[in-house]
């Protein structure tokens, strides 16, 4: 049926599908696909070693011509669909997404389908302990979870109590009590850790300054920042950036 709204003519999709009939190709089942995804969101090693087949054209299909560009595109496809089974097994949302993107973004600048295979593999490997350190804790309950979800995704902004009892439809009290019974944290001790956690990574990892870290986290001052580190960690942030630079060094 034609319809000029789209930019690829019918007639494209009938002549790659005649064209693989008549080379004997037919993509990989849906049930098959599914396999790998669902040993992924039980946490079964299994995944890891399906995983590989991601990468097979023979059965995935050919996203380009050039054939580290059909790796690269094979291997975003499927770790976006990844990220989404193990989010559904409970993994925080936030944390699985900034993991695909670092592995999607290593994969774009790849330089050989070796250097992609090793990617895909170390990817799903992390995914899978990700899954499996969630199973072996003590699980939360339904309301806290969203409460880590809401405060891993905004803990640049101001969080108050009233936002995550609105966002869970518990009371304050109730929500604060069930929420220190469950982590052994109360909110705000937990939303700091997860905060300072965060400013270790960034005071290793980039050259920020401290105020642009103390402000992309959410303090409302370096002098705040400094003072919460400081006490979570023993060092101040500037100790900190130095002794973990020097042990990179030597």
């Amino acid at each position: 049926m034609e319809n000029k709204d789209f930019l690829i003519d019918p007639s494209e999709i009938l002549n790659l599908m005649h064209f693989n009939a008549e080379n004997s190709f037919s993509h990989t089942t849906y049930r098959k696909e599914l396999e790998r995804f669902f040993y992924l969101a039980q946490g079964d090693e299994r995944a890891i070693e399906c995983s590989d087949q991601i990468l097979q054209s023979d059965i995935q299909g050919k996203l380009s011509e050039d054939p580290l560009r059909n790796y690269k595109y094979l291997f975003i496809v499927n770790t976006g669909l990844a990220t989404r089974f193990v989010i559904e097994a409970g993994v925080p949302q936030e944390l699985t997404y900034s993991l695909s993107d670092v592995y999607i973004r290593k994969a774009d600048v790849a330089k050989s389908e070796e250097e992609i295979r090793e990617l895909n593999r170390e990817l799903w490997k992390r995914l899978v302990e990700i899954v499996q350190d969630l199973h072996n804790d003590e699980p939360y309950s339904r309301p806290v979870k969203q409460c880590i979800d809401y405060m891993t995704s905004h803990f640049n902004t101001g969080i108050a109590l009233k936002d995550l009892s609105s966002l869970t439809g518990l009371t304050p009290n109730y929500l604060a009590s069930l929420f220190k019974r469950e982590t052994g944290m109360t909110i705000g001790e937990y939303l700091a850790k997860f905060r300072v956690d965060s400013a270790c990574a960034l005071l290793t990892g980039t050259d920020y300054s401290y105020l642009q870290i103390a402000l992309s986290l959410g303090f409302c001052s370096q002098s705040y920042f400094v003072k919460v580190f400081k006490s979570k960690t023993g060092f101040t942030p500037k100790a900190f950036r130095l002794k973990n630079s020097e042990r990179a060094f030597s």
